[in-house]
């Protein structure tokens, strides 16, 4: 069919740059990998030469003993699946119990407005507070005050709670994607067993933030978009306008998978030349920003005044093209130009704009003129955001209990011991496989194409090119590394 052909040519002008990428970092993280020291107050990546030998062993251990659990007859799918659940609500479980995490940061910034807001203080949209300078951050803190209201101020671990369910959700549809995407039993066996090596995600269920949440409706959208993909029913895209909602409410950068849903939808109609297929883009470009319209609106009803405008998005796109900060933070990283940039301009949105255009052009042109230095900013905000195994799972734990006396020698030993430093070998060495195969796997979905494979990858790059574009950290892009694990799974 021409049409199919058409859509199939223009899917690889991001398939085969993914490709490239992913066996480009596969490369790199079998040399060498980021880390971050302990103590740290300001987010410093270093870097650390590999034992290439042992990595390729740690990898072919596991591809034997994922292959060696597949052969037992007597542990059925049923079995893997619930032992992977798990596995992953356990480990989830321990990190909340043993670090005892709390709030801090930009999360502890949304968690003392939601006990402001509770009490009915609304001190933080006031021009220079947070809420005037960051509102897309008011979805998870609507819910954090909800929570609150429920449970009490400062009840941290309900939240980390609602992570672990959320995280053992994300294990079990990734599971249920694998089957739609391969349609082979033995890929989401794989799948299932891969996933349990999925440390930085498990260990980030501390973490008191929008991302396991918004993921977590994340994945399940992207499986109801695949679902559309393959049967046409409108009810999947309902429902995954559904999870987008709550998705951007949870994490705004969850916009990033509704611009791959709208292309696949687009693309699918112009493979079965159907025009009705443009109304499911307005529905999903709609319903999937009701969440936050509906927050807003609340918000503003309970200030008496429209939500702040905030920072324009344009600083952002500015602060990326930065340089590291003196202190030895990585390219494009944040530095606070967001913020002064805004300040420094009396919170006037026009003349903000304008100047972060003109410190774009500074940008541009300096690389431009130096193609060495280019090339140099770009590997270097590239590998500090996907070369960095741990994706921050081990210096966010270690940063948010930092505080809390006293640990216990168990935690002790995994926040600043031996037991640290084998969470990230092991990291190390997952994360060099898992990129190796998905690589592996993107081969066989550029030979075995399907509409639904194309869009599953469209995810991922999509994430890539963003955090490119946009702000870098190696936590932004874990759910992204948690995506590749079909991708990987298929050619093991």
């Amino acid at each position: 069919m021409k049409e199919k052909k058409i859509v199939r040519i223009i899917t690889y002008f991001y398939l085969v740059p993914f490709l490239v990428i992913v066996a480009f970092n596969a490369g790199n993280s079998l040399l060498r990998t980021g880390y971050f020291d302990l103590y740290q107050y300001v987010e410093i990546i270093q870097y650390d030469w590999n034992n290439p030998i042992l990595t390729v062993l740690f990898s072919v251990a596991v591809v034997l003993l994922v292959r060696f659990v597949l052969s037992r007859k007597q542990l059925t799918t049923e079995l893997l699946c619930r032992a992977s659940l798990l596995w992953a609500g356990g480990i989830s479980l321990m990190a909340v119990l043993l670090f005892r995490a709390i709030a801090k940061c930009d999360s502890e910034a949304l968690s003392d407005a939601a006990v402001q807001f509770a009490q009915n203080n609304f001190e933080a949209f006031k021009a220079g507070e947070y809420f005037y300078m960051y509102p897309f951050q008011l979805g998870y803190t609507a819910f954090m005050e909800l929570i609150y209201r429920l449970f009490g101020l400062e009840n941290y671990i309900v939240f980390q709670l609602i992570n672990m369910v959320c995280i053992v959700d994300i294990i079990y549809v990734l599971g249920r994607i694998s089957l739609e995407l391969f349609e082979d039993e033995r890929v989401y066996e794989t799948e299932i067993l891969l996933s349990m090596g999925m440390l930085p995600l498990f260990l980030l269920c501390t973490f008191i933030y929008g991302d396991i949440p918004g993921w977590c409706m994340g994945v399940n959208a992207i499986l109801m978009v695949i679902r559309y993909l393959k049967t046409d029913k409108w009810s999947c895209i309902l429902k995954a306008s559904g999870w987008l909602a709550v998705g951007v409410l949870m994490k705004n950068n969850m916009n990033i998978l509704v611009v791959a849903a709208v292309i696949a939808v687009l693309l699918h109609a112009l493979e079965k030349k159907r025009l009705q297929g443009l109304l499911w883009i307005a529905e999903l470009l709609i319903v999937s920003q009701l969440g936050m319209f509906l927050v807003n609106g609340i918000y503003a009803y309970r200030i008496g005044q429209a939500v702040p405008e905030g920072i324009p998005k344009i600083a952002w796109v500015a602060m990326s093209m930065q340089e590291p900060y003196e202190d030895g933070s990585a390219s494009g990283w944040y530095n606070g130009y967001n913020w002064n940039v805004y300040a420094e301009n009396n919170f006037d949105s026009e003349a903000t704009t304008q100047a972060c255009i003109e410190n774009l052009k500074q940008s541009a042109g300096k690389m431009v003129d130096s193609p060495r230095y280019a090339l140099h900013f770009i590997y270097d905000k590239f590998t500090s955001q996907w070369n960095e195994p741990t994706f921050m799972s081990l210096i966010t734990n270690e940063w948010y209990s930092r505080n809390e006396e006293p640990q216990s020698q168990l935690a002790l030993f995994f926040l600043y011991g031996t037991g640290r430093k084998l969470l990230y070998g092991f990291m190390k060495g997952y994360h060099f496989l898992i990129f190796l195969c998905a690589a592996a796997g993107c081969m066989a979905v550029l030979r075995e194409w399907k509409p639904e494979r194309a869009y599953f990858v469209l995810n991922i790059f999509g994430g890539i090119l963003f955090h490119m574009l946009w702000e870098a950290k190696s936590r932004y892009v874990m759910g992204y590394f948690v995506l590749l694990l079909p991708l990987a799974a298929y050619r093991i």
